[in-house]
């Protein structure tokens, strides 16, 4: 048998918190007479006990604001077209960048205003450590949703690719096409998405007895300035990889262009493939092998829920939406002849 839920009253916060019903009525209220540390804490279980009323709005801003680690990304640039796409002018979108920097995300997150913003879109920097910052948002009024690089230990709704899984593809790909000495450049060893990805990578060479090689894990930031000295490492290494996994396009183009100054047969005798698909992935010579991210749907289903959020609908703070990708096979990673030793 259905029951049909009761309406929360400030008298259930009240019991929750162990105050009078008049200190949550003028915590509400926003009276003077309250403190800061109170209204905090009435604020921030009456959004969690799902309290509304005529006179009560969590969110009061007209922005929506998204926080992104880089904007110069062909990920975060289709999946915040489609976001701004869903709330199509129903709320101002503000788009900050943190540059990969924890204290700029902190200093960010820090100045929004619950009076100005109605939810809070963020991808973590690579190098964040913690969402204390995040929670104070949250304390403050300002509802939270996390995508890409999120905190699991964090409770707000979520919106992740299956990191594992893509890793998984690229590498079980490479050695099923009898690449054995399979190199992997991450970005950082503290980011959960390259834990996940190096597991990944780790598993599927066990799973098929294939050695493991530490010198054949770079982190490095793989910035334009860097990434021509991680991929001469690779090179000069003996024996030198026969595959390189990379985590965007542009990477692996300049793979491409470095093997070409040293004479390596690309794929014959050094695969290279990409995490990121990038339209230009497939003009390059030869295209490269990528994976593909459903990105329009991951920005359609953020956009939704950030509008019924900044409509003060009941959402699930528990909400973890798994977005799967496809692998696409180029020429990067296609032999045409039996490799040689090097």
């Amino acid at each position: 048998m259905n029951m049909k839920r009761t309406k929360v009253t400030i008298y259930d916060i009240a019991r929750e918190l162990n105050l009078s019903p008049s200190t949550i009525s003028r915590a509400i209220a926003g009276s003077d007479l309250i403190s800061d540390e109170v209204k905090e804490k009435v604020l921030a279980k009456a959004m969690e006990m799902g309290y509304s009323s005529r006179n009560f709005r969590v969110n009061k801003g007209d922005t929506i604001a998204i926080v992104v680690p880089e904007v110069n990304n062909y990920f975060y640039h289709k999946v915040l077209k489609s976001i701004q796409q869903k709330i199509d002018n129903r709320y101002l979108v503000s788009i900050l960048c943190s540059f990969n920097s924890f204290e700029t995300e902190k200093a960010i997150v820090e100045k929004l205003s619950p009076s100005e913003v109605s939810c809070l879109i963020i991808t973590q920097s690579m190098d964040a450590t913690n969402s204390h910052h995040i929670a104070q948002a949250e304390k403050r009024g300002i509802p939270v949703i996390m995508f890409n690089r999120v905190d699991f230990d964090y409770t707000c709704p979520k919106f992740v690719i299956d990191n594992y899984m893509d890793s998984y593809l690229l590498t079980n790909h490479l050695v099923k096409s009898d690449y054995k000495r399979i190199a992997f450049a991450a970005k950082h060893f503290n980011c959960p998405i390259y834990k996940e990805r190096i597991q990944a990578y780790s598993d599927v060479l066990a799973e098929n007895q294939t050695p493991f090689n530490p010198d054949y894990i770079i982190y490095s930031e793989l910035t334009n300035e860097d990434i021509t000295e991680v991929i001469m490492r690779f090179i000069n290494l003996h024996p030198h990889p026969d595959a390189l996994i990379l985590p965007g396009f542009s990477a692996a183009l300049q793979a491409i262009s470095i093997s070409k100054v040293y004479k390596i047969d690309i794929p014959n005798e050094m695969a290279i493939v990409s995490f990121d698909e990038d339209p230009e992935c497939r003009y390059s010579s030869p295209a490269i092998t990528s994976i593909e991210r459903p990105l329009p749907e991951i920005g359609r289903k953020i956009g939704e829920l950030a509008l019924e959020i900044s409509s003060n609908k009941k959402y699930d703070k528990n909400r973890i939406d798994l977005f799967k990708s496809n692998l696409v096979i180029r020429g990067s990673s296609l032999r045409i002849t039996s490799p040689r030793e090097v």
